[in-house]
C-alpha cells in the first residue's frame, strides 16, 4: 500500500514539474519575449511612398507664377479593400461619383457607340496600341473593341451578364489600376481634385466601400495663367525617353530611391517646368506598413518625411509681362493686316542680361492647358502656334534695326565719319545704275550717320554696306549676337546672318553685290530672334558689354527663408569698339525717337529712349515690323526688342515697346491707345509709309 501511494506521489511531482516547466516556458514567451516573437509574427513590412510637394516658380518680385494648392482624390487601396469584392465595390464608387457629377479617371479606348456596341475611341491610337500590346491583351492589331473587351471581362473576372455600360465601367477603372501598377504600395487614383461635398458623400458611404480612401494631394495652379506661360513651361506625364534617361542615370524609382522617377510619375515637359525639374522636384518619403501572417495591417509608421522641392524665383516682372502681353494682343487682334497674327517682345535688364520680360503673342493659359483636354487639342491644332514661343525660337528678317549695327562696323572700320555725306538720297541709290537700282522710301538729300539713322535712309546704308563688305558686317554681327545663341536657359533657336557660301548652299544661286547692300538694311538672309535683337540693343546701349541672357534670379528653400543660389551677371563678352563710336551711334538712336521715324511715339514721353524703327519686307506676306530701344538715353537700364509678324506699317511696334517702358518707369500695365492715326497706321515721321 505504501509502496502504491509513493507510486502516485511521484507521478504527481512529475506532472507537477511538467506544468511548472510549460508554465515557466509560456511565462518566458509571453512576458520575457513577448516583444521578440510579437515582431517576429509580423511576416512582412512594406512602405507607401509619399510625394513631396512640388517648388514654386516665381518673378522677381514673389508673384506666384506656378504654385500649388490642395486637392482631395479617391483613392483606392490594397491595404484596406476587401479583394473579393473589387469589381462590385468599384462599380459602386464609380456610380457614385457619377450621381454628384464628379468625374472620374476613364482611361479605357472603348466606348459604347450608338447602337449600344463596342467601339473604340479613334482619338486615342497610342491608347488602343498600348490596351492590345504584349504587355497587355496581347491581341493581334487588327483586333476589334468586342475582342479587346472579351479579353477584359475574362481578365478581370467580370460578370458579363451585366449591363454593358456597366461591365465598361468596372474594365475601365480595372484597366486604371494596371495601367498604375496598383499593389500594396500604391494606391490608385480613381478621381482627382473632388469637391469637398463628393469627399463627404464618399466617406459617409465607407462601410459599403472597403478600400476606398479620401487622399489630401497637391496639384499645380498658375494664377491667371497667361501671365508667362512659355517661360514657366507645362507639366506633364512622364514620356518613355524621359523615363529611359532616368534609368540611365540610375534614378529610378525603387525601395532604395523613393524619389527616383517612376512610369506614373508628372514631370516637366518644357520652360522652367523642365529645365529646373531637378530643383523644383520634391523629394519623397515613406509610411512603412507592418502586416502580419493573415495580411493585417499592425501598424503604419511615417519613417522618412518627404521634403517639398525649391522654389525658383525668376528675373521676369509680371508687370512688364501682362503690359506687352495686352498690347501684343490689342494690335495684333485689331487687324493690322490680313495675315497679321502673331508677335513677340523681349525685355532685358541692360547691365546684367536678365530677362524682365519675354512675351509670346498668340498665347495660350496653362491652368486650362493643365486640366482641359478639348482645350489642348484647340491648342494643338491651332494654325497660328501659340504653344510656340516666338520671343527665342522664332527667327524674323529685321529690317532696319539691323542699320545701328553697320554703321557701328562701318566707323570702327574707318569706312565712314559720324560728319561723312556719301550719297545725295533722291529716292533711290544709283551706284550699280543702270543694272539695279533700289529704291529707298523717301527723298532724304545729304544726310550724315545721325540723319541716315533718325530718318532710315536705305541709300546711305547700301552705300555704307557696299563699303563695309558682308564679310566686316558678319563679324560685326557675331560680336552682337546676331545670329548666336544668348545663352539662357531655355531653349533658343539661333538666327542667321547673310553669308555668301550659306546663301549659295541654301538658295542654290551665287553671291552678288547686291546682296550685300540689302543684308546691309536688315534684308537678303538676315534673320534673328527677339532675344537677340534685344541683346544687341542692350550692348549698344551699355558700350559693348555682351552678357550672358538668364531667366534665373534666385533658388530659395519652399518656405523662401533660406536662399540657396542667387544669379550673377555673367559677362560673355567685351565688344572692342571705341566709345565715341557708340556715342555716335546712340545718337542717331536718340533722334530716331526725338525727330525721326519713333518721334510720333517717343517724342513727348517722359523718360528719354533712344531707339531703332524697321519694317521688313517677306515674300508672300505682309511686312514685319520691328523695333529695337533702351531708355533712359543717359543712364541705360533696360533694353526692349519687339517683333510684329506681317504687321504691315505703322506704330504697333513702337507702341508696344512704348507699354512696357511705361509699366517699367511708371508701373502701369494698360495698353497704349491703339486708335485712329496714332497706333495702327500712322506714317513714321520722314513722310514714308515704312523703312526698308
Amino acid at each position: 500500500m505504501l509502496k502504491k501511494w509513493g507510486r502516485y506521489l511521484v507521478c504527481g511531482v512529475l506532472v507537477a514539474a511538467i506544468f511548472l516547466v510549460y508554465i515557466g516556458r509560456l511565462g518566458q514567451w509571453q512576458l520575457l519575449d513577448g516583444a521578440t516573437y510579437a515582431q517576429e509574427a509580423v511576416v512582412s513590412s512594406s512602405f507607401i511612398k509619399l510625394t513631396g510637394v512640388r517648388g514654386e516658380i516665381l518673378d522677381r518680385n514673389g508673384e506666384v507664377l506656378a504654385g500649388n494648392r490642395p486637392v482631395y482624390n479617391i483613392v483606392y487601396s490594397r491595404l484596406t479593400e476587401d479583394e473579393t469584392q473589387r469589381n462590385a465595390t468599384l462599380l459602386a464608387l464609380v456610380k457614385l461619383l457619377e450621381s454628384v457629377g464628379a468625374s472620374w479617371n476613364d482611361r479605357l479606348p472603348i466606348v459604347l457607340d450608338a447602337r449600344g456596341a463596342y467601339a473604340f475611341d479613334s482619338e486615342r491610337q497610342s491608347e488602343i496600341e498600348t490596351l492590345k500590346s504584349e504587355s497587355m491583351l496581347d491581341l493581334p492589331a487588327d483586333a476589334d473593341a468586342t475582342a479587346c473587351m472579351a479579353a477584359l471581362v475574362e481578365r478581370y473576372g467580370i460578370d458579363n451578364t451585366a449591363d454593358k455600360a456597366d461591365v465598361r465601367r468596372i474594365a475601365s477603372v480595372r484597366y486604371n489600376l494596371e495601367r498604375s501598377a496598383f499593389s500594396r504600395t500604391n494606391p490608385c487614383v480613381i478621381a482627382r481634385d473632388v469637391a469637398m461635398e463628393t469627399v463627404e458623400i464618399v466617406s459617409e458611404r465607407a462601410a459599403d466601400l472597403p478600400g476606398v480612401e479620401t487622399q489630401v494631394d497637391q496639384t499645380r495652379t498658375y494664377g491667371d495663367g497667361t501671365t508667362a506661360p512659355h517661360v514657366v513651361g507645362t507639366l506633364g506625364a512622364i514620356s518613355e525617353e524621359q523615363y529611359a534617361a532616368a534609368a540611365e542615370a540610375g534614378n529610378t524609382y525603387s525601395s532604395s530611391n523613393v524619389s527616383g522617377y517612376a512610369y506614373t510619375d508628372t514631370v516637366g515637359q518644357s520652360g522652367i517646368e523642365l529645365v529646373f525639374e531637378s530643383t523644383l522636384r520634391g523629394k519623397n518619403g515613406k509610411e512603412t506598413i507592418e502586416t502580419d501572417s493573415t495580411g493585417a495591417v499592425v501598424s503604419t509608421t511615417v519613417t522618412d518625411p518627404p521634403e517639398a522641392g525649391d522654389s525658383v524665383w525668376l528675373t521676369i516682372d509680371s508687370r512688364l509681362q501682362r503690359a506687352a502681353n495686352t498690347s501684343l494682343e490689342a494690335y495684333i487682334s485689331s487687324g493690322l493686316t490680313e495675315d497679321c497674327v502673331a508677335g513677340a517682345a523681349v525685355a532685358l535688364d541692360v547691365n546684367s542680361g536678365a530677362v524682365l520680360a519675354c512675351v509670346s503673342y498668340p498665347t495660350f493659359d496653362l491652368n486650362r492647358y493643365a486640366t482641359d483636354d478639348e482645350y489642348l487639342t484647340e491648342l494643338y491644332a491651332d494654325e497660328t502656334q501659340p504653344l510656340f514661343n516666338r520671343s527665342l525660337n522664332g527667327i524674323f528678317t529685321p529690317g532696319s534695326c539691323f542699320k545701328p549695327l553697320v554703321a557701328l562696323a562701318a566707323l570702327e572700320e574707318n569706312v565712314i565719319d559720324p560728319e561723312d555725306t556719301p550719297v545725295d538720297c533722291d529716292g533711290a541709290y544709283h551706284y550699280y545704275a543702270p543694272d539695279y537700282e533700289p529704291r529707298c522710301l523717301g527723298e532724304h538729300g545729304e544726310v550724315d550717320l545721325t540723319g541716315a539713322l533718325s530718318h532710315s535712309c536705305n541709300s546711305y546704308f547700301f552705300d555704307v554696306g557696299r563699303m563695309l563688305t558682308i564679310h566686316r558686317m558678319s563679324t560685326y554681327a557675331e560680336l552682337f549676337a546676331l545670329g548666336e545663341a544668348t545663352g539662357c536657359e531655355l531653349p533658343e533657336s539661333v538666327g542667321i546672318m547673310s553669308d555668301p557660301k550659306e546663301y549659295t548652299e541654301r538658295h542654290g544661286a551665287t553671291w552678288y553685290d547686291g546682296l550685300t547692300i540689302q543684308a546691309a538694311i536688315g534684308q537678303c538672309d538676315d534673320m534673328f530672334t527677339p532675344i537677340e535683337l534685344a541683346t544687341y540693343c542692350a550692348m549698344i546701349a551699355n558700350g559693348g558689354v555682351r552678357y550672358k541672357t538668364h531667366f534665373l534670379e534666385k533658388i530659395t528653400d519652399y518656405d523662401r527663408v533660406l536662399t540657396r543660389e542667387t544669379a550673377e551677371p555673367e559677362i560673355v563678352e567685351k565688344v572692342e569698339i571705341e566709345q565715341a563710336h557708340f556715342d555716335a551711334v546712340r545718337a542717331g538712336m536718340r533722334a530716331v525717337c526725338t525727330e525721326g521715324t519713333a518721334a510720333s511715339v517717343f517724342s513727348d514721353f517722359g523718360i528719354a529712349v533712344a531707339g531703332k524703327t524697321g519694317t521688313a519686307e517677306n515674300a508672300g506676306h505682309s511686312d514685319n515690323l520691328t523695333f529695337i530701344g533702351y531708355a533712359p538715353y543717359d543712364n541705360p537700364e533696360i533694353a526692349v526688342a519687339v517683333v510684329i509678324e506681317y504687321g504691315g506699317s505703322g506704330n504697333a511696334a513702337k507702341e508696344v515697346a512704348k507699354s512696357i517702358f511705361e509699366a517699367y518707369f511708371y508701373g502701369e500695365t494698360e495698353p497704349a491707345d491703339n486708335d485712329g492715326d496714332k497706333g495702327l497706321a500712322a506714317a513714321d515721321t520722314d513722310g514714308t509709309s515704312a523703312e526698308a
